[in-house]
């Protein structure tokens, strides 16, 4: 397994980091902005994908996909934040893993998955939730990324989404929902399997990836003095505080409490799932995707919010903000706790 090293500059941010996570002083970085393009998509007979597919892991060029060989260097650093490299992270592995279909869109530059169940009794007649071919995949991939970095990045976990988002991804949102009411025991069921499936690969992943000083890279570049996971829970956009804090907030407490840290990410259109995520002590940090275009509550709006935050968990607000936007932030904001990384096209 690859040795990462750090310089004194690294050293020093490690300790930073590790007060983050005990919401004493603050983070800052700013990250370049690409614009959306299309699906890199390489494959196995050395062609990159051209129009639309469903994709299947054997179809993938496992080498393209972990890059070349780095020249061996210390652990580099963006900002406050150290560079990080997952495995192909437009795949959404864990849905995958469970028996989604992917369809791999290439002009539209992303993978999205396909709902496959339409009812309970197809679902719990099947006896494997589980594709190796994919698990397989990721694993290899991992120890590609790990073996040629060059100990110059820090391997992380890919876009791994929690147990809600799964539920909408493979039973699609109308039977998900109807399920809260019509179907709940089947539905707890398929929760604790999702969940249990994602502690899975997740502890598999964690042993394949070199920890850095004792501890892990988080895929937000945040170093954590011990194992590290990033969930998510996207899927409450359609569902109320009350059935996120009912159904779904246990299964995450569930993902969180098998880590030694944990950071969950949201978005600023749904962060009404706030109080639930602060009723509890795990994950101990939450991250906020900045959306303020209309719909979107303005960064004013969202501000008690953060507030609110701060006085409990670590805050990492990402996204695209302007120079002056920042500053307003870092000002109006408690540093204790408060991360920010900005997306830039040029300040």
């Amino acid at each position: 397994m690859q040795t990462i090293t750090l310089d004194a500059d690294g050293l020093a941010l490690l300790e930073r980091h590790a007060r983050w996570w005990q919401r004493k002083g603050s983070l800052f970085a700013t990250v370049q902005s690409e614009p959306l393009g299309d699906l890199w998509l390489p494959l196995s007979d050395g062609t990159l994908a051209s129009t639309d597919l469903d994709l299947r892991p054997e179809m993938l060029d496992v080498d393209r996909l972990a890059g070349p060989l780095q020249a061996p260097g210390a652990l580099e650093v963006r900002g406050d934040l150290f560079r990080t490299a997952d495995p192909y992270g437009r795949v959404p592995w864990v849905e995958a893993i469970l028996g989604t279909p992917i369809r791999a869109t290439i002009q539209g530059g992303s993978m999205r998955t396909m709902a496959f169940v339409s009812s309970w009794q197809e679902w719990e007649q099947s006896a494997v939730h589980r594709d190796e071919a994919w698990f397989n995949l990721l694993v290899r991939l991992t120890d590609l990324l790990a073996l040629r970095s060059g100990g110059r990045f820090a391997v992380v976990q890919p876009t791994m989404r929690g147990p809600s988002d799964l539920a909408e991804a493979v039973l699609g949102p109308e039977l998900m929902s109807f399920s809260l009411y019509d179907h709940p025991e089947s539905l707890q069921r398929f929760l604790q399997q999702a969940t249990g499936v994602f502690v899975e690969i997740l502890h598999e992943l964690l042993a394949h990836i070199p920890p850095v000083e004792g501890g892990y890279v988080s895929p937000f570049g945040i170093w954590a003095p011990g194992t590290v996971v990033r969930t998510q829970c996207d899927a409450t956009a359609f569902l109320s505080a009350a059935h996120y804090a009912q159904w779904f907030l246990p299964c995450d407490v569930q993902i969180c409490e098998s880590v030694d840290y944990s950071i969950i990410h949201l978005h600023s259109c749904s962060l009404h799932t706030v109080d639930a995520l602060l009723s509890v002590e795990r994950p101990q940090a939450i991250q906020v995707t900045l959306e303020t275009s209309p719909p979107g509550p303005t960064l004013e709006e969202m501000l008690p919010i953060f507030r609110r935050v701060l006085r409990s968990k670590p805050l990492l607000l990402s996204g695209k903000l302007s120079e002056d936007e920042v500053r307003w932030l870092q000002a109006q904001l408690p540093p204790d706790g408060l991360a920010i990384t900005a997306r830039q096209t040029e300040w």
